[in-house]
This record gives C-alpha cells, structure tokens and sequence, in this order.
C-alpha cells in the first residue's frame, strides 16, 4: 500500500528531525530558537512542513494551538513540541512533551496520565471499534485519575494528504474505525496559565495489528 509506505517515511523523518534538536531543548532557548531550528533542518533536507510548528513552554504550553513566542524556557518547565513535513503529498504529525529539569508532583501526575492513556488508546485500538466507545474508554481513565477538566480537543484524527483527516477520534463519532487508515493518538491535558502535556503518535490501524509510525 503505497500511501501508507508514504506516510511511514514521513514519520520516520519526523522523528528523525526530533532527534536532531532534542538536546537543545534546555534552560536559556527561547521558543522561537527551536522551532526555526525544526524548521531550518525540513527545509535543508529537502521538504517542507505539514502545518506551523509549535514550541511551547511553561504557560504557552496550556495552549493546544500555541504559537511560538520569544520566552525562554526555564527549568521545571514542560515544553510541548508539535511538527511535521510533507514526503509525496503524504503528511505527518508528531508531539513530545519534553521535561526540563524536575517538575513539580502535580505536573508529574498530568504527565503520567497523559503517557498512559496514550499507551492505553495504542493498545486497544483496532478495526471495527466505535469511535466514541474507544475514546470514551480513555477519556474515562483521565477522569477517574481528576484531570477530566483539562481535555481540550479530541484524541486524534485521520492523516494523510492532509494534516487532518476523517475520522475525528471524538465521543460524539458514532462512525466505527476502519482497517488500513492512519491515526494520531494524541492525548493532550492542559491547565490554564500553568502548563500543558501532550503526546502524539501516528498510527496504522491494519485487519489484526497495529503500527505505531512515528517510532
């Protein structure tokens, strides 16, 4: 299957590009210094992006759409980091949440629970779920571990000729998941004015396995 093959380069290439600047996400780098960073290697290797990048910490995290500013990240922050490029008309999406330094109790649990309910949705999700059963499901651990309030958006979409593609992985989606389609997981839990998680993978949802892409 060509798209999907398409799709997994493009992944992988994100990934990649991830690698390449993760370090130089630290105390003293501004926002902004990262995502030209991101920016500066797509272009250099020869692609363009799938949608603006987003570097965003401390506060700014707590914002899903988060445009990049000039702060400087600072330790004890949680810094959400969202891109993507385009290989063959084929787009790919992908967020870490990167730690800096020790974070506080509260934000360790945030992160925690946004970690496991993303391990939770990589592992249940399969052809012929409901959609807003398989969501509910996850959306049901956050609320019992009290961070129900701080789901902002859905948790995930189709993708590939564009960024964001039926199905919305969403509690009012009655559809029920097809075989051989591609979708972010991408739980996200933000608390206004403090901080914001989230954590995206791609994945590829075949007859009897899964394949998470972005590896």
């Amino acid at each position: 299957m060509e798209k999907i093959s398409y799709l997994t380069k493009a992944a992988k290439i994100t990934v990649s590009i991830f690698n390449a600047v993760s370090n130089e996400i630290k105390p003293g780098a501004r926002e902004c210094e990262i995502a030209r960073r991101i920016e500066s290697i797509i272009k250099k290797r020869g692609f363009k992006r799938s949608f603006r990048t987003i570097v965003a910490s401390g506060p700014n995290a707590a914002k899903p759409h988060a445009k990049v500013t000039g702060r400087k990240i600072k330790k004890s922050d949680l810094v959400v980091v969202d891109f993507g490029v385009i290989y063959k008309g084929r787009h790919s999406d992908f967020t870490r949440t990167v730690i800096v330094g020790r974070i506080s109790p509260r934000m360790r649990r945030l992160y925690n629970t946004a970690k496991m309910a993303q391990r939770m949705a990589i592992k249940s999700v399969r052809p012929g779920l409901a959609i807003s059963d398989f969501v509910g499901g996850i959306y049901g651990y956050i609320r019992k571990k009290g961070f129900g309030k701080y789901i902002l958006h859905s948790l995930g979409h189709g993708i590939g000729k564009k960024v964001h593609e039926a199905p919305k992985l969403s509690e009012k989606n009655r559809r029920m998941l097809k075989k051989n389609i591609v979708v972010t997981i991408e739980p996200g839990l933000y608390i206004k004015g403090k901080c914001g998680v989230r954590i995206e993978d791609m994945v590829f949802i075949g007859k009897k396995k899964r394949r998470v892409l972005t590896k």
